[in-house]
């Protein structure tokens, strides 16, 4: 309540056109934020690619930590291309009881998260939601990380040869001494 002119005037606020206000201050809905433009994706456009999701706090930064970032920058990678697919704000978690755990939701189409920081409790609760995390502390551009996911994608090394599904090739020589032993 507030006071005006002696008189005592009800002014009430809702709750969503609070998060309405925060999302504005944000950047959601405005014209010249720094949100970079998405490109269009199907299912099967990009056959043996992985989706990745960055913590990003400004433009195609991977500069955030999973518990605090605004936003996951949702990329499709393939062998020959990179496509921003999808921009999720992390707003809708703040009043999950447990955010962490709400978030991992958020990314649980992906395959593997970039991020400058995680505690071990919300790392724990991202690779139960069947998604990888990667911490890069120095942070830097999405696309330098991406760039180089995209160059092993082709010989992935075992624990992203894992995530694809497919044979690491770098255990093919041991897999061939493994057959030679088994009777």
């Amino acid at each position: 309540r507030i006071a005006m002119y002696g008189e005592e005037s009800a002014y009430i606020t809702s709750k969503d056109a609070l998060k309405r206000a925060v999302r504005l201050l944000w950047g959601e809905g405005v014209t010249c934020s720094d949100l970079p433009p998405r490109q269009p994706y199907a299912d099967g456009d990009m056959p043996g690619s992985l989706r990745v999701a960055i913590a990003s706090n400004h433009n195609e930064l991977l500069d955030g930590h999973f518990g605090s970032c605004e936003r996951f920058l949702i990329y499709q990678v393939s062998p020959s291309e990179i496509r921003l697919v999808g921009v999720r704000s992390t707003l809708s978690t703040a009043d999950a009881e447990d955010k962490n755990a709400a978030r991992a939701e958020l990314i649980n189409d992906c395959q593997i998260l970039g991020v400058q920081s995680i505690g071990g409790p919300a790392a724990a609760k991202v690779v139960r939601a069947g998604v990888h995390p990667v911490k890069r502390p120095i942070g830097g551009e999405a696309r330098d990380m991406l760039a180089e996911l995209q160059g092993r994608l082709l010989a992935p090394p075992p624990w992203l040869a894992q995530i694809m599904g497919v044979p690491a090739h770098s255990l093919a020589k041991f897999e061939a001494d493994m057959e030679e032993i088994e009777p």
